[in-house]
Order: structure tokens, then C-alpha cells, then sequence
């Protein structure tokens, strides 16, 4: 390869770049930015979406979950009077507590998870802005030093 092609190679690599630094999830319309492949844009993305769409998920759960539980409650009320002495009562009142046990503890881990993934989110997009507020006012030559 010639000199002067290798100098034109890294002319028009360095037309390409941006001329400032940024942040690809902190986009200058203040949201997140979208991946673009081959393109020049950026190609990795940190947003607060899957972590809020995960929090959404984990609320959904915990409310369902909820929600059986007070019908698995509901249901006991219903079995006694005559159906007494029966081995299937014995054997629900008998398991009933454990599965009461079980998805109290599913809807707790659900309601804990939710609050975890809505503030990791909310963090993420906090700090990318922060360092893209940060960093707004740094100037980076169009050429680096070295190619000059």
C-alpha cells in the first residue's frame, strides 16, 4: 500500500468521526438513541427500557400472584360442611398452608425485583445524562494529534 493511500485511508476515516465526544444512550433529543448498524451510529445501547419493561413484568407477576393466593384462600372457606371426612379436605388442608407459604414468598421476590429493576433503570439513565452533561462542553479536534 502507498503512502499517500494510507494518508487518504485515515483522512476519511477521520471525516467520518464525529467531532465530539457522546454518549450512544444519551442521545442530544435527551433520549435514549437507537442502534445503527454499519452506519457510523452506535453499537452498543444502554437504556432504561428493558430495565423498566423487566420491572413492568415483575409488577405483573406480583399481582397475579397476589391475586391466587387470595383465591387459594378464598377456596378453603368454601370446603367443610359436607365434604368433612373425606380424604381430599385432609390432604387440602393439609398442603394448603405450604402452597400459601410458597407463593407469598413468589409475590414478595416479585415486589422486591420490581423496585430493583425500576431503580436500576432510572440510575442508568441518570448517570448517562449526568456524564453527557459533563462531558458537553469538551472539544475534540476533528483530526487526533497523531495524524497531523
Amino acid at each position: 500500500m502507498a503512502w499517500d493511500e494510507w494518508e487518504q485511508l485515515k483522512n476519511d476515516a477521520a471525516e467520518r468521526k464525529a467531532t465530539h465526544t457522546r454518549l450512544n444512550s444519551a442521545s442530544a433529543n435527551g433520549g435514549g438513541s437507537t442502534p445503527t448498524t454499519g452506519s457510523g451510529g452506535p453499537d452498543l445501547l444502554i437504556t432504561d427500557t428493558p430495565w423498566t419493561g423487566a420491572a413492568r413484568v415483575a409488577e405483573e407477576l406480583r399481582t397475579s400472584t397476589d391475586n391466587g393466593l387470595t383465591e387459594l384462600k378464598k377456596s378453603d372457606d368454601g370446603v367443610g360442611g359436607g365434604a368433612e371426612g373425606f380424604d381430599c379436605t385432609a390432604a387440602l388442608k393439609e398442603i394448603q398452608p405450604t402452597w400459601e407459604a410458597r407463593l407469598t414468598a413468589v409475590r414478595d421476590e416479585c415486589d422486591h425485583l420490581r423496585g430493583t429493576l425500576g431503580q436500576t433503570g432510572k440510575k442508568f439513565g441518570e448517570d448517562d445524562h449526568g456524564v453527557k452533561d459533563k462531558i458537553g462542553g469538551v472539544q475534540t479536534p476533528v483530526k487526533p494529534g497523531w495524524a497531523r
